[in-house]
């Protein structure tokens, strides 16, 4: 009798448990060690199995980032749209942004910390689709926040795109730095209040993009 076929649910799951395995290794042991074969092991599998979902390691970094990448996309979204206004929206994101990188912080490692190939390490292998799709998801993020300082940042001219970027690279530097210092525990050795340091730091970083339009008009900004 033939074995009956797998429902898409079933699928999903097996995909799902053998990134989050994947993950659990790279985060262990660096993507240098990560093998199919340990993948496996760690799933109680064979080999086999992971490649009827799997082509090689490469295929389950960038599923891995992808699926980083669209959780997060997610979040900002279900954030932004429980609020009105440009700049209640915004707030949203930004907290968004740093509750996903301290509730996940395995995920926020190899999307952001980790040296692991990305788009460009890819570029003119068989893979490169992949990595096309992976970095259009990433960017995806990026251009919910620079959609809304587009939004808010007044101004006409060539000046004004190079001008936008450079303020979401700055701000989202400055985020990166809080949550990846936090996810270390760094804060932890030289704060007494790490969840309020957390707190104010986000709010400083909210206001200063919103404060651009203020700056702008008052001719107070330097790019």
């Amino acid at each position: 009798m033939p074995k009956a076929r797998m429902t898409r649910e079933a699928v999903a799951s097996i995909r799902g448990r053998i990134l989050d395995s994947a993950l659990e290794i790279i985060i262990e042991e660096g993507f240098n060690n990560l093998s199919i074969r340990k993948v496996a092991s760690r799933l109680g599998i064979t080999a086999t199995t992971i490649y009827n979902y799997y082509t090689n390691k490469d295929e389950l970094n960038l599923m891995i980032r992808i699926r980083g990448f669209e959780k997060l996309h997610d979040l900002l979204i279900l954030r932004a749209a429980a609020c009105n206004g440009i700049e209640e929206r915004f707030a949203a994101m930004v907290r968004a942004y740093v509750e996903f990188g301290l509730t996940n912080p395995s995920y926020y490692d190899i999307m952001f910390n980790l040296h692991t190939p990305k788009y460009l390490d890819y570029v003119g292998t068989d893979i490169e689709p992949l990595a096309l799709q992976e970095k259009q998801n990433a960017l995806k993020c990026q251009d919910l926040f620079i959609a809304i300082i587009n939004a808010y940042v007044p101004g006409t001219g060539a000046w004004r795109e190079r001008f936008i970027l450079y303020q979401f690279v700055k701000f989202w530097s400055d985020l990166h730095g809080l949550v990846t210092l936090c996810n270390s525990r760094l804060f932890h050795e030289v704060l007494e209040n790490v969840e309020a340091f957390v707190e104010q730091r986000t709010s400083d970083a909210i206001h200063e993009i919103m404060s651009l339009k203020e700056r702008i008009e008052a001719d107070d900004t330097q790019v």
